[in-house]
């Protein structure tokens, strides 16, 4: 059995910087028969996050997957405010499409840990059926684990010991990537003019001021996107430089 954690870990972690907001779609990662792929994820400090998984066969029919990361979407694009865990009924046409494997075993293992610390989950996956992992960071914590964020981020493995290559669909949201708190917005609420009786000039103020808002809130967004990805690339480097000194002592007890 190999681990792919140089290709995977560097493609999924990119990806998955890019994907962590509120508007994004869930990635799927594709797992070889009899082989385990990892990808370390990194948390931005006083930060936490919530992370869905959903086990696919890899003959899973297009409208299928399709219903799934949509939903998968559904449930993490309103932040972690809104986040419910949790995927609606499913409708008649996709549960037949399923083949009746909806809570079979798949033979796909999830691995979620803090390097060189105990599993903080470890659980079979069922087809079809999501495994929520909510607030890593505090999980990790009251495990006995420590606040400490982990260089190079948490370990999320998917171990595949079935003879079928399968998908595993995965989202993330961050608990900063949820709405302005409540009280933000309605402080904005109540700065905004009423809609009632406005003459044509006020209507055209009442639309700048909504514009502006929302300028505002891509610039903030902006900003914790540039923090994220600075947190990544610093990881990266260091990892980098490590993997230098290495190759360096390795030179030097050669010669």
């Amino acid at each position: 059995m190999t681990r792919k954690y140089l290709s995977a870990a560097l493609s999924l972690v990119v990806l998955i910087s890019s994907c962590c907001r509120t508007d994004a779609y869930p990635i799927i990662a594709e797992i070889d028969e009899e082989d385990e792929t990892c990808f370390r994820y990194n948390i931005p400090h006083g930060d936490d996050a919530h992370m869905v998984f959903v086990a696919l066969p890899n003959h899973v029919e297009d409208q299928v997957e399709d219903w799934f990361v949509t939903q998968a979407n559904e449930m993490t694009k309103k932040g972690a405010g809104e986040f419910v865990g949790t995927l609606p009924t499913m409708p008649e046409e996709i549960k037949k499409a399923t083949d009746g494997l909806i809570t079979q075993r798949s033979g796909v293992y999830l691995k979620v840990q803090k390097p060189y610390r105990p599993m903080i989950r470890h659980e079979l996956f069922r087809w079809y059926t999501p495994i929520v992992v909510r607030s890593l960071v505090e999980t990790s914590k009251r495990q006995g684990h420590g606040w400490d964020q982990p260089i190079g981020g948490y370990s999320v493995c998917f171990d595949n010991t079935s003879d079928d290559e399968v998908k595993v669909l995965l989202d993330v949201v961050l608990e900063s990537d949820g709405d302005e708190a409540e009280e933000e917005k309605k402080k904005k609420k109540k700065n905004l003019l009423t809609k009632d009786h406005l003459t044509p000039l006020e209507k055209n103020f009442q639309e700048s001021i909504t514009a502006a808002h929302q300028i505002l809130n891509e610039m903030r967004y902006m900003e914790r996107r540039e923090k994220r990805m600075k947190v990544t690339a610093d990881s990266t480097n260091a990892r980098i430089r490590y993997f230098s000194y290495v190759g360096v002592a390795v030179l030097l007890s050669v010669t």
